[in-house]
């Protein structure tokens, strides 16, 4: 028999691996009291302030009540029951190997630092709700956890492991912005890998941090990060150690204190974990709360990771996800390059399918619409488990035992949710105020939490917003339809709010995606947002998390009911315009520093009131375009259906970049099509050219080439009628693309010879460069490498002159080029420092895949020279990066090493 106990995230018992049931309230304070403090034995004073929160009856009534909680606790343990009797007091007397905290803090004296702060499997005790137990224990152990993530980090940076701690660290400073050492981490994570530029940002950033909220200058592990980075000492080959883990967390944070559910999460306890199970019920009613509380109580079991999707099948103000795509992202985030994730959408399926049923990984399906929208996400294999929420009960996917049909909250659960929320002395100061309150709630989670955050923020007495709430809506409430309540709810708290909180609430109801960011809030406004969205939050009408704000589907569509009937056909348009300028002109401005070399378009002026972002670097251009990405589909379907063509064509063109550099073509596609038919019905042939050719390049990766060709043959006919020489360009180019792409070298050629010479008219150095970096291509692979060198050469010196830095995939491209034509000239020496510069280019652009194609090139050339130690190392970075992505070329380069010895 073996027993688990688990403290580091929801408290967890296992017996044998079958999860115990520990009884909600005191039994789980009392145990959760005694495993933070295993081993010894803490006193009956203590338990009681534990228990009653600093607030308990009689000394007498409280010993009494103490003694049934342990015998309790006792019979609910059975054999896991580890709660001894000492003088004066209990303990949980329980082996290193047992308790989670224990074996930490083993790791950690052990040195073992990945090892430790791999158990952390959330916030402790999450589902234990006790203020002073989270007051005076579970500080310290956040600490105890922080400073073990800092040594791990270090101990990473040690290894060489550096662009792929920079994620995790950003998340660090932004949740302790005043933790120095994370930011000095942060500044060498960029530093070696090869951002030098940034990680110098960084120290600016933190200066200006630890300025405004301490008052302090940067200590000395900051200044000792900075004169690293001026110093320059960075390897001179990069040194590739990948992670070895794909572990994906992307589950939402669960609610701090959960109640009300305790009944349902013990019935999801019971249930075998692998599969699919389906929470059924009504809007409002809490089954996204439900389904998450329990994925983090379950997580640990699920040692290789947590996806989330919301399908948003139910969204009043867009369409439901389309599951190929969730698929898709699904991949990335496990570790499949975006190059690598199949083309056809079977194939694709197939191969995460096949992926999970070798993993054991949670996946949380939310707000499915229907089977046909979940069905080609359900994970294969018997070791994962998918839990799906919806408002339809999806008969058909699931047995019945697996369906949870959830219904409104009983009284006394509703009334421990409001009273959770406003204080139990409230409740008890007015009963019949409390228990009306609830029941005009109607049991929806949803209502409650509403009425319960007006109650803290206004501090009336109960009874007077029972008055309130009963004289707001007076015909909508005592029905037999929930829904009818809580929006009853909703138009009671719309009414107290703030007429600048009320207003944006309304313009909420224009946002197209399924969250907003402050500045699109901002934007819709034409004023600053902060305050209101703070309130907004505060009255629980929105939420909030990592910076980005989300209205549940039921408070979006009241917002839209309420923008339709508040705001005037004029003021709709000018917000939905300001909105639009301000993801278009944020767009356009992330494209410049990701695709620097790109041909710039002409763009009106946005509108007074628009925020327009900037980014100082590439990768916080990157970075934005992922938070955002969700957002760009549905706006860009609005932008079309306001009537905001010229939004439409010049959004898509600005995320085109990101979309093909994440892999994500099929959308592009969808996305470019709607851009060409936006700007043919504007009349914009600007528009039309540019989303024609965007088109082209979403249409190569499935091998479209016929279909590529008509697009192209037509951008060549628009450029022609508008003499945009540049374009004219572009388009060859492509057109000789296409011809290489399917190993028609010498037929490339012509168009290629025909751009050379528009380019050369044209004057542009970027055009004229990029004619060259593709004429080098070409005649390397027709064996003809002088002339290619030529052409190669002139790339890269007017790449050079126009990009310093060389930060861009055309010029990391035409470097490995390069390498190959001075291999095939047996310049050797020139070769490796070009296969190294692409590496080190590819590095810091993130495109590990084409960085391991080049360390194998590079391997081969020096087997090839007898440099056997050499060749080895090589293969051996490129066999690192390509096991991390999960890349079947990992086989092909095993056998490589094997021939070496």
């Amino acid at each position: 028999m073996r027993v688990e106990y688990h403290v580091l995230g929801p408290l967890e018992v296992l017996l044998d691996g079958v999860p115990v049931t520990v009884p909600a309230g005191r039994c789980r304070v009392l145990l959760g009291t005694l495993l933070l403090r295993a081993n010894e034995f803490v006193s009956v004073e203590e338990i009681v302030e534990r228990l009653w929160d600093g607030a308990p009856p009689s000394a007498d009534r409280a010993g009494k009540t103490v003694h049934m909680v342990v015998t309790r606790l006792r019979q609910a343990l059975g054999a896991a029951n580890c709660v001894r009797t000492g003088a004066g007091g209990y303990a949980a007397v329980v082996g290193q190997e047992q308790l989670d905290l224990l074996m930490f803090r083993a790791h950690l004296r052990a040195g073992e630092h990945a090892e430790a702060t791999a158990l952390w499997r959330g916030p402790v005790l999450a589902n234990v709700p006790a203020e002073s137990l989270h007051r005076d224990l579970v500080p310290a152990l956040v600490e105890e956890r922080l400073a073990a993530l800092e040594k791990r980090i270090d101990d990473d940076l040690e290894r060489g492991v550096a662009a792929e701690l920079v994620p995790e660290l950003r998340t660090l400073t932004r949740q302790h912005p005043v933790r120095e050492v994370f930011w000095a981490q942060l500044m060498l994570a960029l530093h070696r890998g090869g951002q030098q530029a940034d990680a110098l940002a960084t120290y600016q950033e933190v200066a200006v941090v630890l300025g405004e909220q301490l008052g302090v200058t940067p200590g000395p592990r900051l200044r000792e990060a900075q004169q690293q980075v001026l110093a320059g000492e960075v390897p001179t080959t990069v040194v590739l150690v990948p992670s070895h883990h794909h572990v994906p967390r992307q589950l939402p944070t669960a609610l701090p204190h959960f109640v009300g559910r305790e009944r349902e999460l013990d019935r999801l306890d019971a249930v075998r974990a692998s599969g699919q199970l389906v929470i059924n019920g009504s809007g409002g009613i809490g089954k996204t709360s439900l389904a998450v509380q329990w994925a983090h109580r379950i997580a640990g079991r699920f040692p290789d990771g947590q996806l989330y999707s919301d399908l948003r099948g139910f969204d009043p103000t867009g369409s439901p996800v389309n599951p190929i795509s969730t698929a898709r992202d699904f991949l990335l985030a496990l570790g499949v390059p975006a190059d690598e994730v199949p083309a056809g959408t079977e194939a694709m399926l197939e191969s995460y399918r096949t992926l999970l049923s070798r993993r054991r990984v949670l996946v949380l399906l939310d707000n499915v619409r229907d089977v046909a929208q979940v069905r080609p996400l359900l994970p294969g294999g018997s070791q994962s488990l998918a839990v799906i929420t919806s408002r339809n009960r999806l008969r058909g996917l699931v047995t019945q035992d697996r369906t949870f049909q959830l219904d409104v909250l009983g009284p006394e659960e509703s009334m421990t949710l409001f009273g959770g929320r406003v204080g139990a002395h409230r409740v008890a100061e007015e009963p019949a105020a409390a228990a009306r309150l609830v029941e005009l709630c109607a049991g929806l989670p949803l209502a409650l939490a509403v009425v319960a955050a007006r109650a803290m923020l206004d501090q009336h007495p109960l009874g007077v917003l029972v008055e309130e709430l009963e004289h707001a809506a007076l015909d909508a409430l005592d029905t037999d339809d929930p829904l009818t309540s809580v929006r009853a709810v909703f138009s009671w708290t719309f009414g107290w709010l703030s007429p600048v909180a009320a207003r944006l609430f309304v313009l909420l109801g224009l946002h197209p995606g399924p969250d907003v960011t402050e500045p699109a809030a901002t934007s819709l406004m034409a004023r600053p947002s902060a305050d209101a969205l703070d309130e907004l939050v505060r009255y629980s009408l929105i939420n909030s998390q990592n910076g980005r704000y989300r209205l549940h589907d039921l408070m979006r569509s009241y917002a839209a009911e309420e923008a339709a009937l508040c705001l005037s056909p004029a003021e709709r348009e000018a917000a939905q315009q300001r909105f639009f300028d301000h993801l278009m002109h944020s767009a356009l401005a992330a494209a410049e520093r990701s695709d620097p070399l790109r041909q710039p378009i002409t763009t009106p002026d946005p509108a007074p009131g628009a925020v327009v972002l900037a980014f100082e670097m590439s990768t916080d251009a990157d970075r934005w375009y992922a938070e955002e990405r969700a957002v760009f589909g549905p706006a860009v379907v609005a932008a079309g259906e306001a009537g905001f063509d010229g939004h439409v064509w010049r959004t898509v063109w600005a995320i085109r970049h990101f979309l093909l550099a994440t892999g994500r073509w099929r959308e592009g596609e969808r996305l470019q099509r709607l851009a060409v038919a936006a700007a043919r019905r504007a009349g914009d042939l600007e528009g039309e050219c540019r989303a024609r050719r965007g088109l082209v390049s979403c249409l190569v990766p499935g091998r479209e080439f016929d279909e590529a060709e008509r697009q192209l043959r037509a951008a060549v006919a628009l450029d022609e009628r508008l003499g945009d020489l540049i374009g004219l360009s572009n388009d060859l180019r492509g057109l000789a693309y296409l011809l290489a792409r399917q190993d028609r070298h010498r037929r490339a050629l012509d168009p290629l010879l025909q751009a050379l010479d528009v380019a050369m008219r044209s004057g542009d150095r970027i055009e004229l460069a990029s004619v060259s970096a593709s004429l080098a291509f070409v005649h390397h692979e027709l064996g003809d490498h002088h002339e290619a060198a030529a052409h190669a050469e002139q790339a890269r010196d007017m790449y050079l002159d126009l990009v310093p830095d060389e930060r861009d995939t055309v010029v990391a491209s035409n470097r490995d080029t390069l390498g190959s034509i001075y291999r095939a000239l047996g310049r050797y020496e020139e070769a490796e420092a070009n296969y190294l510069r692409s590496v080190e280019l590819q590095a810091t652009l993130s495109y590990r895949h084409y960085q391991a194609d080049t360390l194998v090139r590079l391997a081969d050339m020096k087997r090839e020279l007898g440099e056997l130690d050499a060749a080895r190392g090589y293969y051996l970075a490129a066999l690192d990066v390509y096991d991390d992505l999960g890349n079947a070329q990992a086989d092909d380069v095993r056998e490589l090493l094997a021939s070496l010895n």
